[in-house]
């Protein structure tokens, strides 16, 4: 595949990028001490945490109401942390991954691309979609035009989502993958060419956005498993980001931290929680040194940070 030489309109921040740029400075202040190992798949994550968000807001006017002590700025910004770490794992693939995989990456969005646009186009045919759209697109031919259609074709489909739920086969969690794409795309094709000095400082930041966004959910998870003690579905609403790891050691623990022994008393505060909190050990690449990780008992998620 060979890039196009195409004029393109890049006024639109793409959302992942958008919210990363608007959190950089939080994501480089955070301490080390409250580093987070990587030790789970990025991609699979952000796309756990994005599928459970319209149920997490649902829960928003209780959570202001019955918790008042807790941070509901940082409740509030938990999509935001979503995407940043969305990015922040972008831009390390697209700084430390071969050139070859560039292709590969293209190849998968090119399929991706053809899905959405032929039930777009069929969409547009009854008049549930605006076919002037469809028909400024690029096409599939270069790097960026591949990139852009998605973009638009995702931000298209979730602008009429209300309309169209039920009339197409697509499924939100594939627009969120067709713009990571496209995303991973732009990203690569900036920044293929940079230095290894770019891939250390890439993976710093991304370990950084990382922990904002691990202590995120985790405090979301708690707050709904205070709200929701009685029908215990916590996991149901808000999916333990490790659900997937076999480890049964993680897997208990997981369950532990969810579902304590005895329900909390008087204030909301991390069931389970008798020890001082242990600050996690910093790791910059997958699979890191192991810490005290999110979501456990030792952790503290209902703190101002």
């Amino acid at each position: 595949m060979t890039q196009s030489t195409d004029s393109q309109d890049t006024t639109q921040v793409p959302r992942f990028r958008d919210a990363y740029q608007s959190l950089l400075g939080e994501i480089r202040a955070v301490p080390t001490s409250e580093l987070v190992p990587i030790n789970l798949d990025i991609p699979t994550a952000v796309t756990t945490a994005l599928g459970a968000l319209p149920e997490i807001r649902a829960l928003r006017s209780r959570v202001v109401s019955e918790m008042p002590q807790l941070d509901v700025a940082r409740f509030d910004k938990l999509e935001a942390y979503t995407l940043a770490i969305g990015h922040a794992h972008a831009l390390y693939m697209a700084a430390s991954a071969p050139q070859e995989s560039l292709d590969q990456i293209a190849e998968t969005a090119a399929t991706l691309r053809e899905t959405l646009f032929s039930d777009a186009s069929a969409l547009a045919q009854r008049n549930l979609l605006d076919g002037q759209r469809l028909a400024g697109l690029k096409g599939p031919h270069g790097f960026r035009n591949l990139a852009f259609d998605l973009f638009a074709l995702a931000a298209m489909m979730r602008d009429n989502w209300g309309a169209i739920s039920g009339k197409t086969a697509i499924q939100l969690t594939e627009l969120d993958q067709a713009e990571t794409l496209a995303d991973r795309i732009l990203t690569t094709v900036g920044q293929r060419e940079q230095g290894p000095a770019v891939v250390a400082a890439s993976a710093e930041i991304r370990q950084r956005a990382f922990s904002l966004f691990v202590s995120a959910y985790d405090h979301a998870r708690r707050a709904i498993s205070f709200l929701r003690w009685n029908e215990d579905d916590v996991d149901q609403i808000a999916p333990s980001l490790y659900a997937g790891r076999t480890t049964g050691r993680r897997k208990n623990s997981d369950t532990q931290a969810a579902r304590p022994a005895t329900p909390p008393e008087g204030a909301p505060k991390a069931p389970g929680t008798s020890e001082a909190p242990k600050p996690a050990t910093p790791a910059a690449q997958n699979g890191g040194a192991a810490g005290a990780s999110v979501g456990l008992p030792q952790s503290e998620p209902f703190l101002n940070r």
